[in-house]
């Protein structure tokens, strides 16, 4: 017999259906759905499936466990990614490894995942490491953050895809439990940039910084629209300070590209070259002479935003000024879609309203050339 149960998340305060049906002599099996329409239906679908000899939970996905199933998807499907990829699939899936601790593939529900993912919705962190108040010299805590939704749908799609593998090519499940999930509300694209005011007061605390190869970086990623990631992982062997060329070995689209360098950036370059004392393969070095690229320069970056007054402002930003700025020359999106490494055109149609005179430019030359 089926039950449909209304739920509320204590933590969301979102809306589901969870359908169960139970017969005789089986284990019951529930699943959620966002209405109630759609639950009763799975439930006297499923009903009818048991009554005709038509449904067979398989007994694999009993036996096998849920870090079985990852620890599987890791060695056979995760090899083909690039290392940021995977080490960020593989941090992912060790999230839903401390959820699913002891469960079998068959008891990793709906619900249970539902539960998951707004729990991960309400979890906070941190950025940064504590500063000393500059007017009082107390000690102030590093800014606490949530987790926006477009995060949480990427924990999802990778629980998705993990499963996903169980059914098709494992044949340990017969459905994918993801598919009655609904996602996370995720913010439109951030286009926030810098004013030309605005730029030039943070590259002179960028300059004061305790870090000295911090204002480089910010030029670079002005300049050249690249990843902060893109450029963090940059050596001395892929950039030619003759040329202005810096060779990005790792992106984002897993294909190479080169970076034009030019102006100040280039300057800040060969500067950094004559001042690279420890000679360092890397190009943003550890200061503290560790090998390896300086990943965590996170608490010099924020300091220089605070120091020059600058709110609602990440790093991945500076993509945003470097597009803003192209379109001011009179850029096309293709020519900024270019620039910023991207393979098609959707992710810059934030920057439409940037070239407006441009198109304007465009359309007045075409009426012009034709008498229209």
């Amino acid at each position: 017999m089926a039950s449909i149960q209304r739920v509320v998340s204590p933590l969301t305060g979102e809306i589901a259906y969870r359908a169960q049906v139970r017969r005789k002599g089986r284990p019951a099996e529930s699943a959620s759905f966002p209405n109630r329409k759609e639950a009763l239906a799975w439930a006297q679908s499923l009903e009818a499936a048991i009554c005709e000899g038509r449904h067979f939970p398989h007994a694999a996905a009993k036996r096998t466990s849920f870090d079985a199933l990852a620890s599987d998807y890791v060695k056979a499907k995760l090899a083909d990614f690039g290392e940021k990829e995977r080490a960020t699939r593989e941090r992912q899936l060790r999230w839903w490894s401390q959820q699913f601790a002891g469960l079998s593939l068959a008891e990793i529900t709906a619900d249970r995942i539902s539960m998951a993912r707004d729990k991960l919705a309400a979890q906070t962190f941190t950025r940064g490491r504590p500063q000393k108040h500059p007017d009082t010299g107390e000690l102030v805590p590093a800014k606490t953050y949530k987790y926006t939704g477009s995060t949480v749908n990427r924990y999802i799609a990778a629980l998705s895809h993990a499963l996903s593998f169980a059914v098709k090519e494992r044949r340990l499940m017969e459905r994918n439990p993801v598919s009655d999930i609904s996602r996370k509300k995720e913010p439109r694209g951030r286009t926030r940039f810098l004013s030309d005011e605005e730029r030039t007061v943070l590259l002179e605390a960028c300059a004061k910084a305790e870090w000295p190869a911090l204002q480089t970086l910010v030029l670079l990623a002005i300049t050249t629209g690249a990843r902060k990631g893109e450029l963090i992982a940059l050596k001395w062997a892929d950039i030619d300070l003759k040329k202005g060329r810096a060779l990005v070995r790792e992106t984002k689209n897993d294909e190479q590209r080169v970076l034009p360098l030019a102006g100040k950036a280039l300057e800040a370059l060969r500067e950094l070259k004559l001042q690279n004392s420890a000679r360092s393969e890397w190009v943003f070095a550890q200061p503290s002479g560790h090998p390896g690229p300086y990943e965590y320069f996170d608490a010099h970056w924020y300091v220089a935003l605070e120091t020059a007054g600058i709110g609602d402002f990440h790093f991945h930003d500076l993509r945003h000024t470097t597009a803003s700025m192209l379109a001011a020359q009179g850029a096309s999106l293709l020519e900024i879609a270019d620039v910023l490494g991207h393979k098609t055109l959707a992710m810059v149609k934030r920057y439409s309203h940037l070239v407006v005179e441009h198109k304007a430019k465009v359309i007045e030359k075409m009426v012009a050339a034709k008498g229209l």
